[in-house]
């Protein structure tokens, strides 16, 4: 195999094994945004030591194709193998980590010896040829993420996406053996190695929406130890359903809590009191905005709210409405006639449509430590968020008992409050519409389906979400956390770093 052409290979299959263990590596640790860091820490070392190694084998063997297709198999059977051996081994992070480093390291071994085999060292060709590995090994590591991210991973599971990769790299060591003529051991263990990943292939194939104990990767790595009723894989994330008969399956996105199934608003075990105050707030809105669908419990309730006309529903995972589909309420709501559903992210959106005005915006914002929150809670984007709410709109979402949230949305709007751990703003005072029979009447009016949301004996319940203790404002908030708050910006990320969770 020409060596430019080994060298495209190994940078495609290395950076398309890098792209799946950012993947993995940030669901096993709760998508906080240093997962990310340490895949690539990790990569960058292996990348260094396994090209040290390189540049040494080249001073001593007498075989480097030899070499280069031996690495190439080793690193692939660790890739094709990781969600066996991850399913197998103790979850512990120094065990991903090895996971990680061992195919790095290897692969780079092949990128020395790429050079010594490709260079022309005559004075016309040497800067010509080494170009052109450097090249190709260039183009692989472009076009090895986009594949694993666009192709594989928005057809296959994480698990399987692995199996697949490291396959198609054991491929490529089998036929750089064959056709090197190689040593018999090398050439019969590379076929060999083919057959293994195939029979991997049947043993981890299962579709994108599964049941949790087909997923064995996605059980292994779970933050929950809960019995697992659905897994839903897309290229924009995994999605997690635990069962819960009683309370209401538990929805986990990235391997965080993202809220429940319940839409019973007695039992109340995903905040729903927080969804019914808002038709009091912001009574009969007629125009809604929702970003974030998550399973649809929220928009179920949202729905019931008198002269609601429209709802603009922005998520940016599809899988999410995948997971509805097994939930009869929230699939309806999904499928309400009166729903614009956008799979996309909610800034586009928003800039895209500047004429847009609405009377409720309702954000369901995650943890406020993970990765890429900023983008949602950052001065700039509720500033955006403002100029499409009507005068007497208000705008909710979970600050995820983040005091800098709710700082944020106080710099943007002259009044905002928490309401639990809900910050609700506006332009004008929301909190006297808790209180009298207004307040009560308005949530007695929320009915999904037709179906009233409280029943006639549920007064205790109505009067429990308009208590006035629930409110509290920021210096409040802030004498709890011990500190002031301060403004999320889309360049400070003090969530994510500063203040976030590590």
């Amino acid at each position: 195999m020409p060596p430019h052409l080994t060298s495209f290979l190994v940078g495609f299959l290395s950076l398309a094994t890098e792209t799946i263990w950012v993947r993995t590596y940030a669901f096993a640790n709760q998508s906080t945004p240093t997962a990310i860091a340490i895949v690539l820490g990790v990569y960058l070392i292996g990348i260094a030591v396994g090209a040290a190694i390189g540049g040494r084998i080249c001073r001593t063997a007498t075989d480097l194709r030899q070499v280069a297709a031996t690495a190439i198999l080793t690193a692939s059977l660790i890739v094709a193998a990781t969600p066996m051996l991850i399913v197998t081994l103790p979850p512990m992070k120094l065990v991903l980590i090895l996971l990680i480093l061992a195919p790095a390291l290897l692969m780079s071994v092949c990128f020395p010896i790429c050079h010594h085999l490709g260079t022309d060292l005559t004075r016309s060709g040497i800067g010509k040829s080494l170009s052109r590995v450097y090249a190709a090994n260039i183009l692989g590591s472009v076009i090895g993420p986009l594949f694993a991210n666009f192709v594989v991973l928005n057809a296959v599971t994480t698990q399987l996406a692995f199996v697949l990769v490291g396959t198609a790299g054991m491929i490529v060591a089998a036929i750089m053996a064959i056709r090197a003529n190689h040593e018999p051991a090398l050439r019969h263990g590379s076929l060999a190695s083919v057959a293994l990943g195939i029979a991997l292939v049947f043993q981890f194939s299962t579709p994108q929406v599964s049941q949790g104990h087909d997923n064995q990767l996605i059980s292994r790595l779970s933050a929950v130890a809960d019995p697992i009723r659905h897994v839903v894989e897309s290229r924009q994330g995994i999605i997690v359903a635990y069962k819960d008969d009683a309370k209401g399956d538990i929805i986990f996105g990235g391997n965080v809590y993202d809220g429940r199934t319940n839409l019973d608003p007695r039992l109340n075990s995903n905040g729903l009191n927080r969804l019914a105050v808002l038709q009091a707030i912001a009574p009969n809105p007629r125009r809604v905005l929702i970003i974030g669908l998550s399973v649809g419990s929220w928009q179920h309730v949202i729905g019931g709210f008198p002269g609601v006309e429209r709802m603009d529903v922005v998520e940016i995972n599809p899988g999410y409405v995948e997971l509805a589909r097994n939930y009869d309420a929230q699939n309806k709501a999904v499928h309400d006639p009166r729903v614009n559903l956008i799979v996309g992210d909610g800034r586009k959106y928003l800039r895209q449509h500047p004429d847009q005005k609405y009377d409720l915006v309702l954000m369901n914002t995650t943890w406020h430590w993970r990765m890429y929150i900023s983008l949602l809670l950052s001065e700039e984007f509720m500033s955006l968020i403002k100029q499409h709410m009507t005068p007497e709109a208000v705008l909710a979402f979970n600050t995820t008992e983040s005091v800098d949230a709710l700082k944020t949305a106080a710099t943007v709007f002259p009044h905002a409050y928490r309401y639990d751990n809900f910050a609700i703003a506006g332009l004008t005072d929301w909190r006297p519409r808790l209180s009298g029979d207004a307040a009560i009447a308005a949530l007695r009016s929320i009915a999904p389906n037709g179906q009233p949301m409280f029943k006639p004996q549920d007064g205790d319940v109505i009067e429990s979400y308009l208590r006035p203790d629930r409110i509290k404002t920021l210096a409040e908030v802030e004498t709890r956390a011990g500190r002031a708050g301060e403004v999320i910006t889309d360049r400070n990320l003090i969530t994510e770093y500063r203040y976030g969770r590590f």
